[in-house]
């Protein structure tokens, strides 16, 4: 395995269950930051705290940033953004990589 981050970090998993056999060992996920300097307005969605999310403060999905991590550095919560804010990350993605 490559040299990961040593730090556990949110994250929101963009990637499609059905994109990658289940014995595939990795994910795609975009990061969360509270920074909001990191966000460029094209490619970051905004997450206001809602209980269902588990945000404690206004955070940016960072999709300019999407990656690939090991299965075995995630972590689950019961923490969900909403269906509408999924599309808009992958649409952010897509954006990104220019594929839209």
């Amino acid at each position: 395995m490559p040299h990961e981050p040593s730090r556990l970090r949110p994250a929101v998993v963009v990637e499609d269950h059905e994109l990658f056999p289940d014995a595939y060992p990795n994910v795609l996920v975009v990061p969360l930051t509270r920074d909001e300097g990191l966000a460029h307005r094209s490619f970051a969605e905004r997450i206001e705290p809602t209980e269902e999310n588990g945000a404690d403060v206004t955070c940016w999905a960072l999709a300019h940033h999407v990656t690939s991590v090991s299965l075995r550095r995630v972590n689950t919560t019961e923490a969900r953004i909403t269906a509408a804010q999924l599309a808009s990350i992958r649409k952010r993605i897509m954006i990104s990589i220019g594929a839209a």
